[in-house]
């Protein structure tokens, strides 16, 4: 069955809710204009607003306008709610803070939708309950994927167990990486997925960086047990901050690594197991200079990646 990538799947749905309010088609179009015109201000808003809209779900009560901000997968997201939080007041008798947030991602992800509209808005319901008044509980039941699976199976396991989700739609949702930047303050690791002004811009771009671009694992220079994938051979430096390299280049976490190569790693730090160093080589399988040799890259997410970044129309449907 056809699901709208990430924002039907996630925050789109009531999940097994009471409806607790009913918003009017005019207070719910007044937010979609309010919410785009704080992106207009700050384009690096509609990221973050998709960004929210998952973590919000994450967790046993799904999508509760809950965020615990102790959480440290949860760094950098106060700054998303703050904004909406003040959008939130005149309209709290409509809406619940869940719902708003909710509301933001798929808005934000319509935004940046550069070819394809990801979300017919008529069809947004409302009702999801909220934690607590303040939105600010701490919801001890958040599980959140790790950085580090090692292949696709990993990553598909967990968001069957979390969301019921294929393996299809699980590489699919990945693809809203395609959004955004990663900050050191915030994750330890540093940089876009799609360089230039793509972090901008909802595609399936993404796919295309993770299957034909050669990639490097390295050790993050702020803190050794972190190791991200960066195009630059490890002679070039580590780390992706302007005062290193001096075009900061896009990057992968291993487990955006995971969907289209099998790795072998250490759970703790990301890094290589002992022996079992590999590169993420360019379509002609030709490992760059340095003897490294390439990535297993006999997985099932590696064919559905591909299909991926020529089929835009088909990636958002998925």
């Amino acid at each position: 069955m056809k699901k709208t990538v990430l924002l039907f799947l996630l925050v789109c749905r009531v999940f097994g809710q009471n409806v607790v309010k009913k918003a009017s088609i005019e207070t719910l179009d007044n937010l979609a204009t309010q919410i785009r015109e704080k992106i207009d201000g700050n384009p690096r808003l509609a990221a973050g607003f998709v960004r929210l809209s998952f973590h919000d779900c994450v967790g046993e009560d799904r999508c509760d306008g809950c965020i615990n901000y102790q959480e440290p997968d949860n760094a950098g997201i106060p700054r998303y709610t703050a904004v909406l939080n003040d959008l939130y007041e005149p309209v709290k008798n409509d809406i619940t803070r869940a719902d708003l947030y909710a509301y933001a991602g798929v808005v934000a992800a319509n935004y940046a939708s550069s070819r394809d509209a990801v979300f017919d808005m008529t069809k947004f319901k409302v009702g999801r309950h909220d934690c607590s008044e303040s939105g600010d509980e701490t919801d001890l039941d958040e599980h959140f994927p790790s950085n580090n699976f090692q292949n696709v199976e990993e990553l598909h396991a967990y968001f069957n167990k979390e969301f019921g989700l294929s393996l299809q739609e699980s590489v699919a949702l990945m693809g809203a990486h395609s959004l955004g930047r990663m900050e050191t303050a915030n994750s330890g690791y540093e940089g876009p997925w799609v360089p230039g002004t793509g972090q901008d811009v909802l595609n399936s771009d993404y796919y295309r960086e993770v299957v034909n671009v050669p990639w490097f694992l390295k050790t993050m220079p702020t803190n050794s047990a972190k190791h991200q994938w960066q195009r630059r051979a490890p002679s070039l430096g580590v780390g992706n901050s302007p005062g290193q390299n001096r075009q900061p280049d896009n990057v992968l976490l291993n487990t955006d690594a995971a969907l289209a190569v099998n790795l072998q790693l250490n759970q703790d730090t990301g890094a290589f197991q002992d022996g079992a160093e590999c590169v993420m080589c360019p379509p002609n399988r030709r490992p760059p200079p340095g003897g490294i040799p390439c990535c297993d890259e006999d997985t099932p997410g590696r064919e559905i990646c591909s299909q991926y970044i020529t089929d835009n129309p088909g990636w958002m449907c998925d």
